[in-house]
């Protein structure tokens, strides 16, 4: 059997911060809008835990799996932690009450994070080594960016996605391609004085190129994606992809309004708000394409149904 999402839950910390927590540092709402198309963001508070937002959105998961002894691997996607040794794999684990005779470990790949895990858990579902695998991305950027930075203060935002992947009858092979280039690692980075470095418009046009190859190329292989979502990393740069995947004729997801670039964790967060709101059907394939610091690139095709996954998606 081929695997597929099964479930899918996620969490977001706080309350809604609007653009006006920027007027401070010189930003408007109306430039904020008008150049990125983010119009709030949630952020982790000062004493909040990254690994209680990660569990938050792994343990309804875990409770509407029919055995949780299935779940045979957590992979833990996760670029803005300043925990290094041990990694928060485990206390996630443990937290959200997924205990015993699992493999959980971290991965970092930056803002391409849920792409790459989403492949590496559903390689490991169809090899039959594992009943299933729950990829969680969670992401704190508030408190990697700098928050008087003009260029990057307003861009970022802080969610935790878990999604569930399993095999089924009915579900099909994915397919996946990616890519990388350590000669671009320079365009996104972490600067050693604190905040976060980008080269903006070789940024925008790279990530716009990149993400739209991605795309065409999940849409060259049969079965074709039946809905589009981009890594939501800016509100130009979707609107971009947008258009110059028009022709494929499949929605093209722009969820970045309430949620900002919260790394890893864009793609699953823009896939269940596009769900809560009955905008999407509850079954269908999903096309995932990505960019992000590295410099990487990829996407993947695979199908998910979320028909038996009962109670909300969003926390």
């Amino acid at each position: 059997m081929n695997s597929g999402i099964v479930d899918l839950a996620v969490a977001r910390p706080g309350e809604l911060i609007g653009n006006e927590r920027f007027e401070a540092i010189g930003l408007t709402d109306e430039w904020i809008r008008r150049r990125t198309g983010i119009a709030g963001r949630h952020w982790l508070p000062a004493d909040g835990s990254l690994a209680e937002l990660a569990a938050a959105a792994c343990a309804p998961v875990i409770e509407r799996t029919a055995d949780d002894n299935a779940i045979g691997a957590l992979l833990v996607i996760n670029t803005s932690t300043r925990q290094r040794i041990p990694g928060i794999a485990q206390e996630i684990a443990e937290r959200a009450g997924l205990t015993g005779s699992v493999m959980a470990l971290d991965m970092n790949a930056a803002c391409c994070g849920f792409v790459f895990g989403l492949v590496n858990a559903l390689s490991l579902c169809d090899s039959g080594r594992v009943g299933s695998v729950l990829v969680c991305t969670a992401e704190a950027m508030s408190a990697v960016v700098d928050r008087t930075d003009r260029k990057t203060a307003c861009l970022f935002g802080d969610g935790a996605a878990a999604v569930l992947v399993a095999a089924r009858p009915e579900f099909r092979p994915f397919h996946c391609v990616a890519g990388g280039d350590g000669a671009g690692a320079a365009l996104m980075r972490e600067d050693p004085a604190g905040g976060i470095q980008l080269d903006g418009i070789s940024v925008y046009h790279r990530a716009v190129r990149k993400m739209s190859e991605s795309a065409r190329r999940l849409f060259d292989v049969d079965p074709k994606p039946s809905v589009l979502v981009g890594h939501q990393a800016n509100g130009r740069i979707l609107e971009q992809i947008r258009l110059h995947t028009a022709d494929l004729g499949v929605p093209f997801v722009n969820r970045i309004a309430h949620s900002a670039n919260t790394c890893s964790a864009t793609i699953p967060l823009a896939l269940a708000d596009e769900l809560d709101a009955a905008a999407l059907p509850p079954r269908g394939r999903l096309g995932a394409v990505a960019y992000g610091a590295g410099e990487s690139w990829g996407g993947v095709s695979v199908d998910y149904d979320l028909r038996r996954a009962a109670g909300p998606r969003a926390g």
